[in-house]
């Protein structure tokens, strides 16, 4: 485990890289495919956006025990077979013309994904990177942030040039050939004290259980402000220009707006890995609520067409760039260092399983009150009570 000294930068840009090519191949490139598999197969994108949906509730299953096996030393293995797997299912994606074997090829993913995205490779770093993990994380997140923006032009060229199937074989490739080799050769081996099982740092019967925290209020309460944030931060993005389109701005205006929220992430993510010594995890944690909060409170005020909605975006966009960091970083301070990657695990499960029916629920509320009023005070709500619950759990938690 590195000590405060210099940043281990081998296996933090192999990561880095490895991110931002599972992230734009195996997330971002889904919302490309779906119109040119319609087209070509014939299946609904009700059908085609349900099999995404059940990817991201299996990655939610996988998540804790793919934790463990990265607690008790198996990092490299798990990213590296994470990457073959995803490779593996691309090519069988690419050549599938049975949607129920479109459907198992997605649940596979799901396990991949829990074994490539973010809690996995913060684990990882964790392990690895001790003082220095949250630089580490934040290195990481700035060049995953840009995933989309490499990625969306990339494989739509790729699409329009070669077709839909040469394309996903063009992912697998680069889930094998990139991905692959640099987890395996870009990550260590273990820290020595991961590979004595059973025993502790001092040589003693290891007592360590993640099971610990289940007992613990405050990380409930950080689950439940894990779990509306996340409804928050994946509901909103597929619903934002439908809710601007509908409060009268232009589609000029409501682009201008989306695209705000990138940079305004990144900007967030940058100050809060590298300015530890201003604010504390904690502090910055209330900012990141209150930011929330505070723009869902303006929304409704900002009349059509002013230039004010870029201010919403970007709170929006800061708070889920600084949300990142805090949910990567946060628990050990809260729960203590040991098992980080199965308590991660563990406060990932549930909200995967709820981001991945949150773009549904917000489209059926939509549906079910005639527009997006209810939508937006939800989204309020959620936002203060996110607020709420962190704030009960600075006073519930305790120092490792």
């Amino acid at each position: 485990m590195s000590p405060s000294g210099s940043m281990p930068w081998r296996i933090v840009s192999a990561l880095s890289i490895t991110h931002l090519i599972s992230y734009g191949t195996l997330f971002y490139a889904f919302a490309l495919l779906i119109e040119p598999m319609e087209r070509d197969l014939g299946w609904s994108k009700t059908a085609l956006t349900a099999a995404f949906s059940l990817a991201l509730i299996s990655s939610a299953f996988f998540a804790v025990p793919v934790g463990r096996l990265i607690d008790r030393g198996y990092g490299r293995a798990v990213m590296t077979g994470g990457s073959v797997l995803a490779a593996i299912l691309l090519v069988l994606w690419a050549y599938t013309e049975s949607y129920p074997v479109f459907v198992l090829i997605w649940l596979g993913l799901g396990a991949a994904t829990s074994a490539l995205f973010y809690e996995a490779g913060f684990a990882v770093l964790a392990l690895n990177l001790g003082l220095l993990a949250r630089r580490g994380i934040t290195i990481i997140t700035l060049v995953a942030g840009f995933a989309s923006t490499v990625f969306i032009p990339l494989l739509h060229v790729l699409i329009d040039r070669y077709g839909w199937r040469d394309t996903i074989l063009v992912m697998a490739a680069l889930n094998i050939g990139i991905c692959a080799a640099l987890h395996a050769f870009g990550i260590p081996a273990a820290p020595a004290r991961s590979k004595q099982a059973g025993e502790s740092r001092t040589g003693l019967p290891s007592t360590s259980n993640p099971r610990r925290v289940l007992a613990k209020p405050a990380f409930w309460l950080f689950v439940i402000t894990s779990v509306l944030q996340g409804i928050i931060s994946v509901g909103i993005p597929v619903h934002l220009i439908p809710i601007l389109l509908e409060r009268g701005f232009s589609i000029e205006a409501a682009v201008a707006a989306y695209t705000v929220i990138g940079p305004a992430q990144v900007a967030a993510r940058f100050l809060t890995g590298f300015g530890e010594r201003a604010m504390s995890l904690r502090g910055i944690g209330v900012v990141t609520m209150a930011l929330s909060a505070l723009g869902f409170m303006l929304l409704p005020f900002i009349p059509a067409g002013s230039w004010l909605i870029l201010i919403f975006a970007g709170l929006y966009g800061a708070s889920n760039g600084m949300l990142t960091i805090v949910r990567a970083l946060l628990p050990p301070e809260l729960f203590g260092r040991e098992d980080y990657g199965a308590i991660q695990g563990m406060i990932a499960m549930p909200v995967r399983v709820t981001m991945a029916i949150a773009p549904f629920a917000f489209g059926a509320l939509w549906a079910w009150w005639g527009n997006y009023d209810a939508v937006l005070i939800l989204c309020l709500v959620m936002a203060v009570c996110s607020l709420v619950a962190f704030m009960l759990n600075l006073a519930l938690a305790r120092e490792p």
